[in-house]
């Protein structure tokens, strides 16, 4: 199952900034009633899993909504960096997508009962990378963590997802979601496969150093799945969580896709990945032998 994870931020200074900004209310019952989903029958799902199931679309609807803004401002240095405008256009687009993947949400929270009103998760900024040595070093940072890391990503947990959904509705929904990730992530191999060939050694070195900032990110944005519960059969099947196998999801595909992927493009990513492997797995350590 997929998490309520959405698109991750693009690593780097983006997640520390704006940590005190106020909360802001995502209301999307007037939209989920616009070609609504009829409720669904639950049968005999647990009230525990079917409570889960409300909480994870609602999360879902409000960072699907909230992702749109990382293709916004990835617009801007796409057009600094002098990319095709055909490309803006495509990803122009997928911030629309986004934005139509959070309605989606709310129609199947509606049709399980729920109010599609959630808080909006912390809005922080796209990195623009400062520090880049060409505007075209910059824009490639951002689409390996969005385009080729996270989407790619979001392509096997939503396709795993639409494989155990139950009810028709919901995997029409799923089916939805998927046509636009995969676009996502093919955008982020397309651009990276068209550019990285050319990079100068700098381009190549700034961008390797970064990929560390990369899978570090990976890593703790969807080490969430370790803290979700485990839900039912049931419940799996209208969107209750399994942290667990979503886990497991997100490890194959980033040893088996991203990582390999990325060092065809000529970038090291195999070392930034173990590294960032054995100090996850340090962190947790430390954790368990805290808490006990």
């Amino acid at each position: 199952m997929r998490p309520v994870l959405g698109t991750a931020c693009p690593a780097g200074e983006g997640r520390t900034r704006d940590a005190s900004r106020l909360m802001t209310t995502l209301d999307l019952r007037k939209a989920a009633r616009r070609d609504p989903i009829r409720p669904l029958d639950v049968g005999d799902v647990s009230a525990s899993d079917l409570a889960a199931a409300r909480d994870n679309w609602r999360d879902r609807m409000a960072s699907e909504h909230a992702s749109a803004r990382i293709f916004g401002d990835l617009v801007g240095g796409m057009m600094r960096a002098g990319l095709p405008s055909h490309e803006l256009r495509r990803v122009a687009a997928m911030a629309q997508q986004e934005l139509d993947h959070g309605v989606l949400c709310a129609r199947v929270l509606a049709a399980l009962g729920g109010e599609p009103v959630a808080e909006l998760p912390r809005l922080d900024e796209t990195p623009v990378h400062a520090d880049a040595s060409t505007p075209l070093e910059a824009v490639l940072r951002n689409v390996i963590s969005i385009g080729c890391c996270s989407e790619t990503v979001a392509v096997a947990l939503v396709a795993t997802e639409r494989e155990l959904a139950g009810p028709p509705a919901v995997r029409t929904v799923l089916e939805q979601i998927l046509r636009d990730e995969i676009k996502h992530s093919r955008f982020g191999w397309r651009i990276l496969a068209r550019y990285a060939p050319s990079l100068t050694t700098t381009e190549r070195a700034g961008i390797d150093e970064y990929l560390s900032d990369v899978v570090e990110h990976q890593l703790d944005f969807h080490g969430q799945f370790l803290a979700m519960p485990y839900a039912g059969e049931e419940g799996i099947g209208i969107g209750a969580p399994h942290g667990g196998s979503s886990w497991q999801v997100f490890l194959t595909t980033m040893n088996q896709v991203v990582i390999p992927g990325l060092e065809q493009c000529g970038l090291r990513a195999e070392d930034a990945w173990t590294s960032a492997r054995a100090t996850f797995a340090a962190c947790r350590d430390r954790d368990s032998v805290a808490e006990r």
